[in-house]
């Protein structure tokens, strides 16, 4: 099982290092041109004229950076020249997101494509946000005859607290852009993340008390949100005129969801009542952060994203610091704790690298160490469910050893009677009232060391020689849906649930003469037919089984007769009755005779018994 775990963290870690060094074949636009507060067609006539830009930099990013006031500047134009081009051959520029918050790209003085509207911004009395869009750029185009080509961006920002040409603009020939399904990859990392959520979010629906299923979940879920909308804008190509505004709202759930849902989760394995204040008051103040992010306005929501980066980051050590504590202390899965959220942090180092400008990436390598980090976190659950399952399964089987143990003293069909499956859940007091037939036994065992006088020696062959008895007995008397309650000095008591005609049955069994080695067994049956009190008594550290009624001591009153009188089985009037009426015919094919014997006063009664031997029935 660990080599299987071993090898598939394997083949993602390759997998990343393969998506790491897949695009070298592109190259990025450098040396670009500023022009603030310009229009193209203003740029287009400066360029004309030979007049400088406002600022010349080497690479993409925020005009934030290079103003002294950048709040009061809301367009602007991006200029680079790339020359030395095959005429005849087709090339492409990539961009995995506009730039914020709606744009216009030209090529050689010509508009390919546009995102949003960012024309209204020019008007005197502009519009609100609703022109704001925000999603990839992707198209072709071919170089003039002098293999030049001119590409100007126009931003518009219309809300956003910063803006400008903030993200890698690729560029390379035509088929190597076809030949790198990004959309593709990354629609299947989106796909695999929220199957995987789904998947967790069903098995806490089945199990709720397993709340790390939820918060892996959500975190699975939100972080495909996450992916969808930034970076190439997933959603932004199921929803072409998906405003920037919700677009950033969606993006912004990971920045408070996610902390929130790992941090749970991580405390759902590992629960500290040490930390539980300081967790709660983080968790609780990233949340009120993230929805006050999510219903302010976009003007104001995202200036929280600072806010919410830095309370990311103070989550993020907290998990951090918490996981690596928990490796160090070599509590039970921390290891894959540890190793899923140190690729997180790899996969972070990386696109902070890609976003200052790092040559070699075309697109966010986040997304793929995302799903490293969550198929770890279901490879940890996976391992966390199969030691519980263990853990059930050795608890259960100790349960049933122990109820099997418990069956040894108390007997598993008084149990039934009582209406219970486990002597576990059995209390003192439990009880139910039966109409059946009990049958009290009494054994004689002649040893010849009593004979010879040597007292000590004959109570060990009594024991001996009585344990042999039962072997014989009990199984006779569960053959015949009957069990024994208890057994007594020198005899035992059983019970007949089913009918009389069991008891009669396993009595004439039993009467048969036993013999152990050099000792002879005589036994003695009295029944009784009636209803009786069956429960527990006792107090919760210490029960036992009892049967109470008058039907029961008239039992034993008959067994003391059949040794007083010499007879082996005798029955009272109430079995006799119901023998004759219900079991005639069965009565008469067994060969048995009832013998009424003349009435018998016996302790405890104020009236005589009528009682009556069976017998077989020598004419038959």
């Amino acid at each position: 099982m660990k080599t299987k775990k071993f090898i598939v963290i394997t083949y993602l870690f390759l997998f990343n290092l393969i998506c790491i060094f897949s695009a070298t074949s592109m190259q990025q636009l450098e040396n670009w041109q500023l022009f603030v507060q310009k229009s193209p067609q203003q740029v287009f006539e400066l360029v004309d004229a030979n007049k400088l830009p406002d600022f010349e930099i080497s690479s993409t990013g925020y005009w934030n950076n290079l103003l002294d006031n950048p709040n009061k500047v809301k367009y602007g134009c991006y200029r680079t020249v790339i020359s030395g081009l095959d005429p005849s051959k087709k090339y492409a520029i990539l961009q995995k997101d506009s730039p914020k918050t709606s744009c216009a790209v030209y090529v050689n003085r010509k508009l390919f494509v546009q995102v949003g509207d960012p024309f209204e911004i020019l008007k005197k009395q502009p519009e609100s946000g609703s022109h704001s869009i925000i999603q990839p750029i992707s198209f072709e185009f071919y170089p003039d005859s002098n293999g030049y080509a001119e590409i100007i961006y126009f931003i518009a920002n219309y809300f956003y607290r910063k803006s400008g040409l903030n993200d890698t603009v690729f560029f390379g020939p035509a088929e190597i852009f076809s030949n790198n399904s990004y959309i593709s990859l990354y629609a299947v990392i989106c796909g695999a993340l929220i199957f995987i959520g789904l998947l967790c979010l069903f098995q806490f629906i089945i199990n709720r008390n397993r709340k790390e299923y939820l918060y892996l979940g959500l975190t699975s879920i939100v972080l495909a949100l996450r992916i969808s909308t930034n970076g190439l804008c997933l959603l932004s190509i199921i929803i072409p005129d998906l405003p920037a505004e919700i677009k950033f709202k969606i993006e912004y759930l990971a920045m408070w969801v996610v902390p929130v849902c790992v941090t749970q989760m991580l405390h759902a394995i590992y629960p500290t009542k040490r930390l539980k204040l300081f967790k709660n008051i983080l968790i609780m103040a990233v949340f009120l952060l993230g929805w006050a992010s999510l219903l302010l306005p976009a003007y104001y929501t995202n200036r929280f994203i600072p806010v919410l980066q830095y309370s990311m980051i103070l989550v993020c050590i907290y998990v951090l610091a918490f996981s690596i504590y928990n490796l160090i202390s070599k509590k039970r899965y921390a290891f894959y704790n540890f190793l899923s959220y140190l690729f997180v942090i790899i996969g972070a180092l990386i696109d902070v690298l890609i976003s200052k400008g790092a040559r070699g990436f075309t697109v966010s390598l986040l997304p793929f160490f995302l799903v490293v980090f969550v198929v770890i976190q279901i490879l940890m659950f996976v391992k966390i469910q199969n030691d519980i399952y263990k853990q059930t399964l050795e608890s259960s089987n100790k349960l049933q050893l122990l109820n099997e143990a418990y069956f040894r003293f108390v007997p598993r069909e008084f149990i039934e009677l009582l209406n219970k499956d486990s002597v576990i859940n059995t209390n003192a007091g439990d009880y139910q009232e039966i109409t059946m037939t009990i049958m009290f036994c009494k054994v004689t065992i002649v040893c010849e060391e009593e004979a010879a006088g040597h007292e000590q020696e004959s109570l060990n062959e009594h024991f001996v020689v009585f344990t042999e008895y039962l072997k014989k007995v009990m199984p006779v008397i569960q053959n015949h849906n009957g069990f024994v309650s208890k057994i007594l000095s020198g005899g035992f008591m059983a019970l007949f649930p089913k009918s009389e005609l069991d008891a009669i049955k396993a009595a004439f069994e039993i009467e048969r003469d036993f013999s152990y080695e050099e000792h002879s067994i005589k036994s003695w049956i009295g029944l009784n037919y009636g209803k009786m009190i069956i429960g527990t008594v006792g107090e919760e550290n210490r029960l036992d089984d009892t049967v109470i009624s008058d039907t029961v001591n008239t039992a034993a009153r008959i067994e003391s007769v059949c040794e007083k009188l010499k007879k082996p089985i005798l029955i009272s009037q109430e079995i006799e009755n119901n023998l004759v009426e219900l079991n005639g015919e069965e009565i008469k094919d067994l060969g048995i005779e009832f013998v009424k014997l003349e009435e018998i006063f016996v302790k405890g009664k104020e009236k005589p018994l009528q009682l009556y031997e069976v017998m077989k029935n020598e004419r038959i």
